[in-house]
């Protein structure tokens, strides 16, 4: 400030008299319009800690300090692999007995969401000698390998087999006790985590949120991973559970009379549009035998 002045006058809040004579035209306290060296932030202060996601405003605080340039952590590659012999790509006609391979590009999309790097391995057949190839490959080239299908039981369901094929520890867990997404296979190798998601696009999302999402969150050395956005409603329907295990229940928002309410989505989850027309998913916790309608439920809103 110049000579003994300590506060400012806003230019808005005078009006010229001559060349040399300004009217102020309301008074101002010492101190006022004038922003101290320090007062935003001092010399020895943190102002990015490790382990932080780079928000817009951060960005901007560090430009302010004259930083250019941060180090940052790689975005940890996920390689993706749908399994299935009834598998065909999207731009292609399904023949009998075939689908569109959907999940590839749903995983992909939740795996940039979160920040990380999807790499598309590709689709391979019902076959464990190919699937093997196939998964050593991934592991290669990704620090999380996902599988799409494969995972439950039956003969065809090779997920568990290959992922013991390719090293120690192998499989670590094969079932978690939700609804949808029970058959979810987990395993480690070489460092590398191994998730085997169920091939349904209802029950993938839904794993896909409990387990890869953190572990891209650990790999890029997050610490205070974002916060999901998440609102309260009054639930229309009851929703019937079993106590043991968690569910998972689309739902629709909506506001009537002022009060935001939450509609069940009640389907099959080999059923994409189950998702596309949900606005959010509400959990059931497991020690719950279900909600009842008009109890206010927490929605993690899409």
């Amino acid at each position: 400030l110049a000579g003994s002045a300590d506060a400012v006058v806003m230019v808005e809040r005078t009006q010229k008299v001559d060349e040399r004579t300004i009217e102020v035209l309301r008074p101002v306290a010492p101190g006022e319009n004038v922003v101290q060296s320090g007062e935003d932030v001092r010399r020895g202060d943190p102002v990015l800690p490790k382990g932080q996601v780079i928000r817009p405003q951060d960005i901007g605080g560090a430009l302010a300090l004259g930083l250019t340039t941060l180090k940052v952590s790689r975005k940890p590659r996920v390689a993706i692999v749908s399994t299935g012999d009834e598998l065909v790509a999207p731009h292609q006609r399904p023949g009998p007995g075939q689908i569109r391979d959907i999940n590839t590009y749903t995983i992909s999309g939740l795996v940039s969401s979160c920040g990380g790097l999807p790499i598309h391995v590709g689709m391979v057949e019902d076959d464990f000698e190919a699937q093997k190839s196939v998964a050593a490959e991934a592991l290669d080239m990704g620090d999380i390998v996902v599988f799409s299908a494969g995972s439950s039981v039956s003969s065809r369901d090779l997920t568990a087999s290959v992922f013991d094929s390719l090293g120690d520890p192998g499989v670590l867990a094969h079932g978690i006790a939700i609804k949808p997404g029970k058959p979810t296979v987990m395993g480690m190798v070489d460092g590398k985590p191994l998730i085997g998601l169920p091939g349904n696009p209802v029950s993938a999302m839904v794993v896909f949120d409990i387990t890869v999402r953190p572990a891209i969150y650990h790999l890029s050395g997050c610490v205070r991973p974002p916060t999901l956005a998440t609102t309260t409603a009054t639930l229309t329907r009851d929703i019937p559970s079993q106590a043991g295990r968690e569910d998972y229940v689309q739902v629709r928002l909506s506001e009537q009379d002022g009060t935001l309410e939450a509609e069940p989505i009640f389907g099959k989850s080999n059923l994409i549009y189950t998702l596309v027309r949900a606005d959010g998913v509400l959990r059931v916790p497991l020690e719950k035998g279900g909600i009842y309608a008009g109890e206010e439920v927490s929605v993690r809103v899409y």
